[in-house]
């Protein structure tokens, strides 16, 4: 980045990365230049993310977090954070400021963070953004490929609709084998080999908002995880994750096996889940695969506000570890 500089982000550049991350955000183009904010939706409800949350500082602390600086003034930010139980990286937010130089301050900062994940010794890097031309571009450039495709669905404050919580069983560790198996059932081959779930992985679900992956979780600051799942006699019909937050919406992720009732589940679900994340309003993402599942989300008085691009970028494990050579 010419007459500019890259450097590790201070506890003093606060104030001005609040300023840069609600200027981006709050922009009618700034989906075009951060990660996790879909485009602007053409048709009612016209909401974006940006409007449904206070701030867009992540609260989780970050494995890195890298600044791009330009006439002593901060133009640039990106953060990634570890994914738990896994060498892989999250990208949960790439900003620049409105100027000429926005794709060059975002491709240096982007650049930056992989060098640095090369000395952690990561395995993948993980993003979403919004699918426009300059994304994926900027993706491309340095080896990302979208594998997915993810709808945001936004549940404003509101009244419950009747249904039957008791129906729901908490998930528990022991439960992870079925939880896997409707995972399995509801996502492409192609996709689950990708992000690569085993059963063991399904264990944490009920307490821990990182699996299943979305676009979301990595970015918002749960207080309280829950999950539930709909027995149906040897397998699962389907699978609810709420996360709770302070300030904002409430999160919510969730699989219906097809052929299961899916608005009914997701009416006991919203009464699972309380009175607390009906007032706050509830936040789902839904890939674009999961028909059922947005069925189930229309039925619910979900809306759609948006749309985002999932993407991933593999590192070799040849890359990543050193050849062995023979003692001397």
């Amino acid at each position: 980045m010419k007459d500019g500089s890259i450097r590790p982000a201070r506890i003093t550049d606060r104030p001005a990365l609040v300023a840069l991350s609600r200027q981006v955000h709050e922009g009618s183009e700034g989906f075009r230049r951060s990660l996790g904010v879909p485009a602007h939706s053409a048709a009612p409800p016209q909401i974006s993310l940006a409007t449904l949350m206070p701030s867009w500082l992540p609260l989780r602390s970050p494995s890195v977090h890298l600044v791009a600086e330009w006439d002593g003034r901060l133009v640039g930010s990106c953060r990634a954070i570890e994914e738990p139980h896994r060498d892989d990286w999250v990208i949960t937010e790439l900003d620049a400021a409105d100027s000429p130089m926005a794709s060059e301050v975002r491709f240096a900062l982007l650049q930056a963070v992989i060098e640095e994940g090369g000395k952690h010794d990561v395995a993948r890097y993980h993003a979403a953004c919004a699918d426009v031309p300059e994304n994926m571009e900027l993706f491309g450039q340095v080896s990302f490929m979208a594998y997915a495709s993810e709808e945001i669905w936004y549940r404003p404050p509101g009244r419950l609709e009747e249904g039957r919580a008791e129906d729901l069983q908490p998930a528990t560790p022991s439960d992870a084998w079925h939880l896997f198996d409707l995972w399995t059932h509801t996502t492409p081959p192609a996709i689950a080999r990708i992000e690569g779930y085993g059963a063991q992985d399904w264990e944490p679900v009920g307490h821990e908002g990182v699996v299943p992956r979305s676009s979301l979780n990595p970015i918002l600051h749960f207080s309280a995880v829950n999950a539930w799942l709909l027995p149906e006699g040897q397998r699962v019909a389907g699978f609810a994750q709420h996360g709770a937050c302070r300030a904002g919406p409430h999160y919510l992720r969730f699989l219906v096996r097809d052929g299961a009732d899916g608005a009914a589940f997701l009416a006991a679900v919203l009464r699972a889940a309380g009175g607390e994340a009906a007032s706050a309003g509830i936040l789902a993402p839904v890939r674009t695969y999961e028909s059922t599942g947005k069925q189930a989300a229309e039925a619910a008085g979900f809306e759609a506000v948006g749309q985002v691009s999932v993407l991933v970028r593999e590192v070799l494990a040849s890359a990543r570890q050193p050849a062995m050579v023979p003692a001397v």
